[in-house]
């Protein structure tokens, strides 16, 4: 429990991260012919593209399969695509008619080749070619010496592992992409050739056990005698890839959708990246959402991101030729990724296509002009809150009187709120102990929602024995288990599943349109390893511990963070700890005054919060871990203006005085209070105008200074997992 603030008893001082008064006297992948690997979720991009000419064409052509022939099927490939589509139509104004869609029974391995020789043929020198594929990879015994391990990658076609079709190997690929003459190129393989299954009803490895069908690859199309491989260091390209070699891309439920968490990663990353967005500012998003995905499921750990370019490369721009140059007079290139609207009667909207940008119910969107390209912040006509989705479109009810002319534009606002409830699947238990087990968890877990196999799960339950084991939705981290009549153990289960939620419900709050941009490291972690060309992320949590009596405070048992905004913001740093207590941990009462005033921090430098682990520090606290062990979730909110900093913070303050549950006796998972409601309000009225902080009378709030921020108020948030060992 994170506790600071005078008053507080001791039972809350004696655990948790805690901010303390400084005492005031002396207290690879490889690259394949120069331009794709076939590895997790590659990514290859021409890395040092010329200016745009506007003489080129964005031509792309997007692979997804899910119906496979006789392999087991997947859930988001044919999703990903659609995505993605959407957003190099929208935010890279790649024109429709030059991007070629190949979904289940059309991806075959005679037609995604045929597809590839083509867009070869017809992409000239200023052409931006884009290929995604979506799907399943592996393995195959390399037969020209050309791979360290022996093994060449593969993509699984539709009709892949049937009677004598072969998979499509990365020498295949060399061969076509060598006579590719675009000096823009970008290639996205969302597949993993690792064999290894998983438990997952949900969650499913992007990866088919290696064929053994050698004799295939001996001879036909697929036969490669000649090594023609640029090497890594004299590849002008980049590689971003989901994941680490022996690591799996993963396919699941994400907001309501099947996703591969890398493309969902990617699209979310592309949608609002900047025109001259680098690999490293792409892959820095990546990053982000795949954190919090790693949340939403109560993973312990996902697939390691890596990124590898030559050193000029990292920061030259993605997409830089995916724009043409505008001829005079024509519309500016779109900031965002936007959805078409068409009014309808009774106050609502259809978002069209809506549910391919995440326009899931009680998601918030910003209302916007026909043509509008900018989507300035405050500047929206309406905010509209969707209620219904039908195939592709989503219905949205327009919140306020605004009239919404034909054609307007609409842009992702809030993210759809998290559920409150917990959905705990029944995996392996006994028959006669499966009614007994629900009846215990459901008395002690708030909220508790038993879901099917064909439902998204947040944890799943299972027993060895007499012992019952939580564990991750995908069924691989085990999260917590008890002997089945130890109400003490079962103690532990409950908070894993309160932190979990409340985690969860915090990250639903992000601005996806936001012109800002946040960026938070804990310091002391380890740095991503990186050797000249290569960066690989650490998504695991980083890892602290609880500081022990006497042990001089450093960076593994005191938090210290690393905040940079690319404008001057006001900051609110906000905890979810082990076991589900939400608070403000700055600003806060301890600190110096002359230390970030309100929060207030200058814009394009690292600020740390506290400055200094050594004592007398400038700021004039710490924040100390103490038991009990687990896992928090930090979240740091950027805000333009001190009225809507002001509002986070007292809307997230009214959550921390939620106390234990007690019913009969049993510990119960803390409510989350409807607190965040009343927050996403606020945030989703800033796209249309300023807000004023007022008293929340039902909580018996004391009247504030009225505050009103100017038209135009803006917001970001970024997060850090921190794991705390006893």
């Amino acid at each position: 429990m994170n506790s600071f603030g005078a008053g507080l008893d001791s039972r809350r001082e004696s655990y948790g991260v805690k901010t303390l008064r400084a005492a005031t006297g002396g207290v690879m992948c490889r690259l394949v012919c120069g331009l794709a690997l076939l590895c997790c979720g590659a990514v290859a991009v021409a890395a040092d593209p010329p200016p745009a000419t506007g003489t080129g064409v964005a031509r792309a052509l997007l692979i997804g399969i899910n119906k496979y022939k006789a392999v087991p099927g997947l859930q988001g490939s044919v999703n990903d695509v659609q995505t993605m589509r959407e957003i190099l139509m929208t935010r890279w104004n790649f024109q429709p008619a030059n991007i070629q869609m190949l979904l289940d029974e059309q991806a075959t391995r005679a037609n995604i080749l045929a597809a590839l020789e083509n867009l070869v043929a017809i992409s000239g020198p200023d052409d931006v070619v884009y290929v995604h594929y979506s799907g399943h990879g592996s393995q195959v015994q390399d037969l020209n010496g050309d791979e360290d391990d022996g093994l060449d990658e593969t993509i699984v076609p539709q009709d892949g592992r049937t009677d004598d079709v072969p998979d499509i190997v990365d020498d295949e690929l060399d061969v076509i992409f060598s006579k590719l003459r675009a000096k823009s190129a970008v290639i996205v393989l969302d597949s993993c050739h690792s064999g290894t299954a998983t438990r997952a009803f949900d969650i499913r490895a992007r990866s088919v056990p290696q064929d053994m069908r050698i004799d295939l690859y001996r001879t036909g199309p697929t036969a490669v005698t000649t090594r023609s491989i640029v090497p890594v260091m004299q590849s002008k390209y980049v590689v971003m890839s989901g994941a680490a070699s022996n690591q799996e891309a993963l396919d699941g439920p994400v907001e309501g959708r099947y996703h591969g968490f890398f493309t969902y990663a990617l699209s979310r990353s592309l949608t609002s990246a900047p025109a001259n967005a680098s690999p490293r500012q792409i892959f820095d998003g990546v990053e982000s959402e795949l954190g919090r995905i790693q949340t939403t499921f109560g993973r312990s750990s996902m697939p390691e991101p890596q990124l590898e370019a030559p050193p000029t490369a990292l920061d030259a721009p993605l997409f830089a030729r995916a724009v043409p140059a505008a001829a005079p007079g024509a519309p500016q290139q779109p900031r965002l990724a936007w959805l078409g609207v068409r009014p309808q009667s009774g106050g609502d909207v259809t978002l069209v296509n809506g549910v391919l940008l995440g326009a899931t119910p009680g998601s918030a969107w910003a209302i916007y002009p026909p043509n509008e390209t900018q989507f300035a912040p405050g500047r929206a006509v309406a905010v509209v809150t969707v209620t219904a989705v039908a195939g592709n479109d989503a219905r949205a009810h327009v919140d306020g009187a605004a009239t919404i002319a034909a054609d307007s534009r609409a842009v992702a606002a809030l993210p759809a709120p998290a559920s409150a409830h917990i959905g705990i699947r029944i995996g392996d238990v006994p028959a006669d102990r499966v009614q007994r087990l629900k009846e215990l968890l459901s008395r002690h877990i708030d909220g508790v929602e038993w879901v099917g196999a064909q439902q998204p799960a947040r944890f799943v339950v299972d027993m060895q024995g007499d012992t019952v084991r939580l564990s991750s939705a995908d069924g691989l981290d085990s999260v917590g288990s008890f002997p089945i009549g130890d109400e003490q153990r079962l103690a532990d289960v409950v908070r894993i599943a309160s932190r979990t939620t409340h985690a969860t419900q915090l990250l639903a709050l992000d601005n996806p349109s936001s012109r800002m941009a946040v960026a938070v490291r804990a310091l002391g972690a380890p740095n991503p390893q990186s050797r000249d060309i290569v960066l690989v992320a650490n998504t695991a949590p980083v890892r602290l511990h609880a500081r022990r009596s006497g042990e001089p405070r450093s960076a593994q048992n005191s938090l210290q963070l690393g905040v940079t905004v690319s404008q001057d913001a006001y900051l609110t740093i906000v905890d979810v700890d082990a076991e589900g207590t939400t608070n403000v941990l700055f600003p806060n009462p301890y600190q110096h005054a002359d230390f970030a005033q309100d929060g207030f921090v200058r814009g394009g430098r690292e600020f740390l919060v506290p400055d200094s682990l050594q004592p007398g520090n400038r700021a004039g606290f710490y924040w100390d871990y103490s038991p009990p062990a687990g896992i928090d979730t930090v979240r740091v909110f950027a805000t333009s203006d001190l009225a809507t900093a002001t509002t986070i913070r007292r809307r997230i303050a009214a959550l921390a005085p939620t106390n234990t549950q007690s019913r009969g006796g049993d510990l119960a998972t803390r409510a989350l209070p409807a607190g965040l409601a009343p927050l996403r309000t606020d945030l989703a009225q800033l796209t249309t105008r300023g807000i004023k902080v007022v008293a929340d009378d039902a909580a018996g709030a004391t009247t504030p200074p009225s505050m009103t921020s100017s038209a135009g108020s803006d917001w970001t948030a970024a997060s850090v997992t921190i794991a705390i060992a006893n």
